[in-house]
């Protein structure tokens, strides 16, 4: 018992019966009507959609007794030949299993011959790119310069590793993957002529599962016509390709834009026990997530969607109380999950937590009811509410005062991005410039006193931090929060806050030996250390840290200014003017201004 598959049964037989590749058919037709065929061709384009079956449709064309010809007319004895795959002067050759040099001198020493009948002898090589370099570099000759009678048609699915000297020598025509819609029409009109039933939903597993090729559609429609008869149902067809029902891909669809993780385990564990295959479910659930998107954003109309008729219209009561933006963030979500998915040794486990972990994220706001939140939780921690509790200027923020904000733990946790030695973090909460007509500057600070003495202390304590930041470089950050009193070779006096931290740190042996051996290389003489508590140690002068974080503040303020005033900063306050008091502007210091 013989039985013919729907993929050979029912392969075109005529250009016009080619589906989808509208732009190769016309295009050969035309050369051909117009006596302008080219000696070599290059058919490129993934399986099953249709380059092997051009092939021999230009073979026809061309050696029609009735042509050449647009279209062969499949009764004379060379079309019916080459249909046959009979046809004395049409080679077909299978690049994996032909690829030596010798095979190719075989050929060509046919080449120059006649055909024995035909106007044409054609060679048609299947899969080009399995030929060794060494074949390829025997045809370069040959198929420059061959003779008026022969005609060469290559087929590849993998361009990139045909040589470019092959493709330079040949007119290049690039297969495209078929639309659903036109591999859906074609399926129909195959199940018409086999009397077969078919309700849509069937017809649209089969187009999604072909994947842009027809002959993997009629191979996947062969495969459920043998499980289902006469007569085909979406869930039996999904049963026979170990895929989920389309139900269940709604379903948890459904459940995910509906928060609802109860329901997203609970369909998994479902599919794991009928064995489905996890990637491929999730994989289904993607492609249905990006019709819902289309649907929310193009209509229900859109000739983007392929949806069978209940199925668009289940979907259309899904996305009718969905945001855009809620759904392109689930489809996001989903994206990344299918990769994770694709990784794991666990993919079951991996998309229950996957799917419960995008039904449970919070819910999209407005962005005007967010900025609302902000503005009360700014008055609230500002002291107050409304206009009375801003600065000056009106802005939102109260004038900085110019004090220092004051040693403690919390500000000065971290001040340096040298290993070892923390940072200093200051935040800006609105980008509103600040009043700094009371904002001392850094001179100023430094010179604060006037006394020249006060500046050669300045200068000598600077030198003994940086030479100890050679070889104890977290000693020098905590020296940077001290305050000099007096530098001298009698005496070295150091004043900290009362019960600072960093003042503990230096009260060891160890650190003051250090010190003091340091202060030698400066003074020239190992001057007596002596450390210092009080209450207000800026009154006796200003720290290290204190001239950083006053430089920072000057050039974070600068760099505010000049930000809120750019251009593009103006124009898109002017778009959302009540976000005016509201933007956020995070200053980026250089590594010398810290």
């Amino acid at each position: 018992m013989s039985y013919t598959v729907l993929a050979r049964k029912y392969r075109p037989q005529t250009f016009a019966s080619l589906v989808g590749q509208e732009h190769v058919t016309r295009t050969l037709g035309n050369a051909i009507e117009s006596g302008r065929v080219a000696h070599a061709f290059l058919f490129t384009g993934v399986r099953g959609i249709g380059k092997t079956t051009a092939a021999r449709l230009l073979a026809k064309a061309l050696n029609c007794q009735h042509g050449p010809a647009k279209e062969p007319c499949n009764q004379c004895p060379p079309c019916r030949e080459i249909a046959l795959g009979t046809n004395l002067d049409v080679q077909e050759i299978d690049g994996a299993s032909n690829n030596s040099v010798e095979d190719v001198r075989r050929l060509q020493e046919t080449l120059p011959f006649r055909p024995a009948r035909d106007r044409y002898k054609i060679v048609i090589v299947d899969e080009v790119h399995m030929l060794s370099i060494g074949a390829f570099n025997a045809f370069l000759k040959t198929l420059e310069e061959p003779p008026e009678h022969v005609k060469f048609i290559f087929a590849t699915t993998e361009n990139h590793k045909v040589p470019l000297t092959i493709r330079s020598r040949c007119q290049r025509y690039d297969f495209r993957l078929i639309p659903n819609a036109l591999i859906a029409e074609r399926i129909r009109e195959i199940l018409r002529a086999e009397s077969i039933e078919a309700d849509d939903a069937t017809v649209s597993i089969v187009t999604r599962q072909a994947a842009g090729s027809m002959r993997d559609a009629l191979t996947v429609l062969d495969q459920v016509v043998a499980f289902g008869g006469a007569e085909l149902r979406a869930d039996d067809v999904a049963r026979c390709l170990g895929i989920a029902d389309r139900a269940l891909v709604f379903e948890i669809a459904a459940a995910l834009l509906e928060a609802n993780s109860r329901v997203c385990l609970s369909t998994v564990t479902a599919l794991a026990e009928q064995g489905l295959d996890m990637l491929h479910f999730t994989r289904q659930l993607l492609e249905l997530m990006r019709d819902l998107v289309v649907l929310r954003v193009a209509g229900a109309d859109n000739a983007l969607v392929d949806l069978a008729g209940d199925e668009l219209e289940l979907a259309k009561k899904i996305v009718e109380a969905r945001t855009p933006q809620e759904i392109e963030r689930t489809f996001t979500g989903l994206s990344k999950l299918m990769d994770d998915v694709a990784r794991s040794n666990s993919p079951k486990i991996v998309l229950e937590m996957g799917l419960v972990r995008l039904a449970d994220r919070p819910p999209l706001k407005p962005i005007g009811e967010l900025i609302a939140k902000l503005e009360a939780l700014q008055n609230r921690l500002s002291g107050g509410s409304g206009s009375s509790q801003r600065g000056s200027d009106g802005r939102g923020d109260a004038p900085y005062s110019g004090k220092f904000r004051g040693e403690n733990e919390g500000s000065a946790k971290k001040l340096s991005q040298r290993p070892g030695i923390p940072t200093v973090q200051i935040a800006q909460r609105t980008a509103t410039p600040r009043d700094t007509s009371s904002l001392e500057s850094t001179e100023a600070v430094e010179n604060r006193g006037g006394s020249c003495e006060t500046g050669k202390t300045a200068m000598l304590w600077n030198e003994i931090v940086a030479l100890l930041n050679e070889s104890r470089p977290a000693l020098a950050a905590v020296l940077e929060h001290g305050v000099p009193v007096e530098i001298s070779e009698e005496f070295l006096k150091i004043a900290f806050r009362e019960g600072s931290f960093f003042g503990r740190q230096v009260q060891d042996t160890e650190a003051q030996n250090t010190i003091t051996s340091i202060a030698e290389r400066v003074l020239g003489k190992a001057p007596r250390l002596q450390l210092l508590t009080v209450s207000q140690p800026e009154s006796l002068g200003v720290s290290i840290v204190q001239k950083k974080i006053l430089k920072i503040d000057e050039v974070r303020e600068k760099g505010m200014r000049e930000a809120t005033n750019h251009p593009k900063v103006q124009e898109a306050i002017a778009v959302f003017p009540e976000a005016k008091d509201n933007i956020h502007i995070d200053v980026e210091l250089e590594e010398s201004t810290r």
